[in-house]
């Protein structure tokens, strides 16, 4: 990907969605499925920019308009300097709109159903071939962003639901003022989760890790060492967060002992590991700590 392009993502990417029909030409339209929508929205653009530059990157949406029906996000992007060598080197035209409009395409080509082949051309395009024998060729981060199941999720609310209701007939994205993709009534239930998601291995064991930057939001991960490199782990202890949030001290360098689960998962052609922190036994802060060597 061009230095260019991925310093106007990191300032910002305007993606806006706008529905048509007549509950929005009269303002109609319930305010709890237009609320609803535009998390979804959120979140499938947010998945699109995970799928292309990794989950490290830390993705902000900002909504900069409302009304009716119509709103646009502002995403920010915010890559850790820990990771900012690491990014992906992509061809010049993979964005996060492009692998919004790509996916959105790959949706209505597949009409739902799971590809019945997938053909890589190289690292950054795979022909995809659907039941009808046809083929189309896209980019390998929105075929991933297509088979993921909570982008699926999010797809299904803001196009499939959105479509499926009266007075709604069709839907646009825009990016800087430009069409870049639509769907209409007709093609409604195409936009569903494709295939289930498979638990391929998953196992729990009791470690250390040690603390390098905390994340003190609601699914947020934390960036822990774990003697051989730094990685994201979710917290789910429901007794530990209760303790962050009723004030507990916790900075850089501290080890807790904990029971972690790694889970691989396979959805469609992607893979996932998933790092989760279940159990905090132990928290040893840093000043009763000899000095650490974190690798860095």
């Amino acid at each position: 990907m061009t230095d260019e392009l991925q310093r106007e993502e990191e300032r910002g990417v305007s993606i806006l969605l706008r529905y048509q029909g007549p509950a929005v030409d009269d303002g109609t339209m319930n305010v709890y499925d237009a609320a609803a929508n535009m998390v979804a929205f959120s979140n499938f653009v947010v998945a699109a920019a995970h799928k292309l530059y990794g989950e490290d990157v830390q993705v902000t949406a900002d909504i900069t308009a409302f009304k009716h029906a119509s709103f646009g996000t502002d995403l920010m992007f915010q890559v850790m300097q820990a990771t900012a060598a690491t990014l992906p080197m992509l061809p010049n035209l993979i964005s996060v709109a492009t692998t919004v409009k790509e996916s959105i395409e790959l949706y209505r080509f597949l009409k739902g159903e799971e590809p019945a082949k997938v053909q890589h051309i190289n690292d950054h395009s795979i022909n995809v071939t659907n039941n009808s024998g046809n083929i189309i060729v896209v980019h390998t981060p929105s075929l991933h962003l297509t088979l993921d199941r909570k982008a699926g999720e999010a797809a299904a609310q803001f196009i499939g639901a959105a479509l499926s209701k009266p007075g709604v007939n069709q839907i646009e994205i825009s990016s800087d003022g430009a069409q870049l993709v639509q769907a209409t009534t007709d093609e409604a239930l195409f936009y569903h989760p494709i295939g289930d998601e498979e638990t391929l291995t998953e196992s729990t064991s009791r470690m250390g890790l040690v603390i390098e930057s905390l994340s003190f939001k609601d699914g947020n991960k934390w960036k822990m060492w774990n003697g051989s490199e730094t990685l994201g782990y979710a917290m789910e202890d429901e007794d530990f967060i209760g303790r962050v949030n009723n004030g507990e001290a916790f900075r850089k360098g501290d080890i807790l002992t904990c029971d972690v689960r790694v889970t691989q998962t396979k959805s469609g052609t992607a893979l996932k590991l998933q790092r989760v922190i279940v159990k905090v036994y132990d928290h040893k802060t840093a000043l009763d700590q000899p000095d650490l060597d974190l690798g860095t």
